[in-house]
């Protein structure tokens, strides 16, 4: 009776050091903002099959719904030697639609959106996926940049 609570720490300690991350070459993650903050994006980098797919999130504030739509878009991974490789944003089934509307804060009211969207690079090999950038084609901010989501 007395072995059973030992037996019980080491199975218990057996399992913990069997869990982990997951691999590497199979699932990644990145992020980056714009906009002091104000645009946000985060992907994560999967292998499917013989393809390389992104999942990508959005959130953004003071900005209105469309400027969170696909149509606001432009996506391109970037390889190993630099080379740009545009990629299709083409709507989900169901679409993918922005969500969010009007917050109240202490300061004043401001609307907030996200969206979250997956697009694929067939054919690409995981380790030349070295980033993506991702370009608004018009936002209400001065000044428009690219957000580019780089795996180390």
């Amino acid at each position: 009776m007395k072995l059973l609570p030992i037996i019980c720490i080491f199975i218990l300690s057996s399992c913990a050091h069997n869990r982990g991350p997951a691999s590497d070459d199979m699932i990644n993650a990145a992020s980056d903002s714009i906009a002091l903050g104000n645009v946000k994006a985060s992907a994560i980098k999967v292998k499917e099959n013989q393809d390389v797919c992104f999942d990508i999130s959005l959130k953004m504030k003071g900005v209105e719904q469309r400027d969170a739509s696909l149509a606001n878009w432009t996506l391109a991974w970037v390889d190993q030697g630099s080379r740009y490789h545009l990629l299709n944003l083409n709507q989900r089934d169901p679409a993918s639609v922005p969500t969010g509307g009007q917050k109240i804060a202490p300061y004043g009211a401001y609307e907030e959106w996200t969206n979250t969207f997956r697009t694929c690079a067939p054919h690409a090999k995981f380790e030349d996926v070295k980033s993506i950038v991702l370009t608004p084609k018009s936002l209400p901010y001065k000044k428009i940049e690219s957000m580019i989501l780089e795996w180390k």
